[in-house]
């Protein structure tokens, strides 16, 4: 085996056609990959959005209205009952404009204007959770709870 992973090689790896197969050969291994199915996710949701996925400090995308967008998608529920997102607090402040966040669970999409996020929402460290029932069946995090339900995207 050479070595064949400078830029130039992995652009034609990709171009080739190569790539394409290797993913839908190991998509249940790829998928199940937490780091991917994020990165997957935030890149969809940008094209969805209409902007331009950049992955930068503090912000996923670019949008061509609401700016920086800082992308959280979560599908596992904590044996708490609550969902939540990690690297979603303190670390991501004045990094965005929107937090948008993605329930894979009850397939739900938050847009939150950051000065909001920040003065309403309670962080455990990094971490943002909220009840994965949404309150219907009991009376976990009601204020972020409530938060995320204000700015629910329902269209």
């Amino acid at each position: 085996m050479k070595y064949a992973f400078s830029e130039e090689d992995l652009k034609h790896f990709v171009e080739s056609g190569e790539m394409t197969q290797l993913i839908i050969n190991n998509w249940e291994i790829l998928y199940n990959n937490f780091s991917f199915q994020g990165r997957l996710v935030e890149m969809k949701a940008a094209k969805d959005a209409g902007s331009i996925y950049l992955d930068m400090k503090g912000f996923d995308e670019m949008h061509p209205i609401k700016n920086k967008i800082e992308n959280k998608f979560t599908k596992y529920i904590m044996p708490t009952g609550e969902l939540r997102l990690n690297s979603a607090g303190k670390n991501k402040r004045d990094g965005f404009h929107f937090m948008r966040i993605i329930d894979g669970i009850n397939e739900r999409i938050f847009e939150i204007p950051h000065d909001v996020y920040y003065e309403r929402g309670k962080f455990y460290g990094n971490e943002f959770r909220w009840s994965a029932s949404y309150n219907k069946t009991d009376k976990l995090q009601r204020g972020n709870t409530q938060l995320l339900l204000d700015y629910e995207i329902t269209e």
